[in-house]
């Protein structure tokens, strides 16, 4: 065997990472039931937070569901804990209509300091079954940054929309967020097992509204 590859094997194995599997998510258990809404969460070995995730029903076409969570400016009023939301633009990132920088500003309870969060989503289709994904991931950016207000240093949220008749959507909500300083770890993931129902069942009153019930065509184009 050439001497290359020996040296080549010996480096793999020697490696810290080779061969190491990633570590283990933890299955996930049910936390939360709210109107119809079961909400989930589990360990993560990449976040001292539980993960969370929520499932549930809303009675609208997938379009008018896309609608609501694609009205970044009026978010807030579904995002649990959020009073601003909006679009930005940011250096070095071209918004597009299936990608594009937002931010958001949670109202934490005194004496807690609020938090914010920069992201980029990204929507894609599967057009074997029409399902919809809004995938949100923090940005390591300063950009915009508020005085006296802690950037929330990890987010990564999924909407998943699954058309599942005509008149009605199944919405599954993924995320795992790490809200920075020195808040307990036990004390805000169970704070958080809040934060996917409570969003779902906030869509759900938006997607009533007759500027969303207008809406019937899928926007989103970039495929999965």
């Amino acid at each position: 065997m050439p001497i290359i590859y020996i040296i080549a094997t010996l480096l793999m194995m020697l490696s810290p990472s080779a061969g190491a599997a990633e570590p283990e998510k933890a299955a996930w258990k049910q936390v939360k039931e709210y109107e119809g809404i079961i909400g989930y969460a589990r360990s993560n070995p990449r976040c001292r937070i539980d993960e969370i995730k929520a499932v549930g029903i809303i009675d609208a076409p997938l379009a008018v569901v896309e609608a609501v969570i694609r009205d970044v400016p009026n978010n807030k009023y579904f995002m649990f804990m959020c009073k601003e939301t909006s679009f930005i633009e940011i250096p070095d990132m071209k918004n597009t209509p299936d990608k594009y920088a937002t931010y958001a500003l949670m109202d934490m309870p005194f004496p807690v300091n609020d938090r914010e969060a920069v992201a980029c989503v990204s929507w894609t289709v599967e057009t074997a079954t029409g399902t919809l994904y809004a995938a949100g991931q923090s940005l390591a950016t300063n950009y915009r940054h508020q005085p006296g207000v802690i950037r929330i240093p990890l987010v990564e949220a999924l909407y998943t929309l699954k058309p599942i008749a005509p008149d009605r959507t199944e919405v599954t909500y993924q995320a795992m967020s790490d809200p920075g300083g020195n808040l307990p770890a036990f004390l805000v993931s169970i704070l958080s097992h809040d934060l996917g129902v409570k969003t779902i069942a906030g869509i759900r009153k938006m997607a009533k509204q007759d500027k969303y019930r207008q809406a019937t065509i899928v926007t989103t184009t970039a495929k999965r």
